[in-house]
């Protein structure tokens, strides 16, 4: 029965820390939770990556975009500054097999470059650090500028 109890300790107290563990990046910056919208020429981004590059001293942040909407929670998120924000989309799409002439379950394949930017954001240490972000769709070998909103 002692060996029994002794176990459940241990085992809580590992899961206790394994907890702790996830809440924090462990780098000791005074990172940030950021949330947004993330549309191409007004329509929301129906699936991709978003990624808050530094414009100087920070830290990388990137998070999934789901039906036009992202968040980063402040144990993933960047730290105060400016950035240089991008998004990639990804495309599902269905590949038929020639030779057995027969559709394949949808594969999530990355796009090339077809969004522009990178837009530019600031992450204030506090208040709201909700954006919105408005990419337009280029050609590979162009791209533009902005502000996020």
């Amino acid at each position: 029965m002692n060996r029994r109890r002794s176990a459940r300790i241990f085992a809580g107290l590992g899961l206790s820390l394994a907890l702790a563990g996830c809440s924090d990046s462990g780098d000791g910056l005074p990172r940030v939770a950021v949330t947004g919208k993330v549309t191409v020429e007004g329509e929301p981004l129906a699936r991709g990556a978003i990624t808050f590059r530094p414009d100087g001293a920070g830290a990388e942040s990137s998070g999934a975009v789901e039906g036009g909407a992202f968040t980063i929670p402040s144990a993933d998120g960047p730290t105060p500054g400016k950035y240089k924000v991008s998004v990639t989309e990804t495309i599902e799409r269905a590949e038929a097999d020639k030779l057995n002439n027969f559709t394949l379950q949808p594969q999530t394949k990355p796009s090339k470059t077809i969004i522009g930017g990178p837009l530019e954001a600031e992450v204030k240490a506090e208040g709201d650090n909700a954006f919105t972000l408005d990419f337009p769709r280029v050609d590979a070998s162009k791209g533009s500028k902005s502000k996020a909103r």
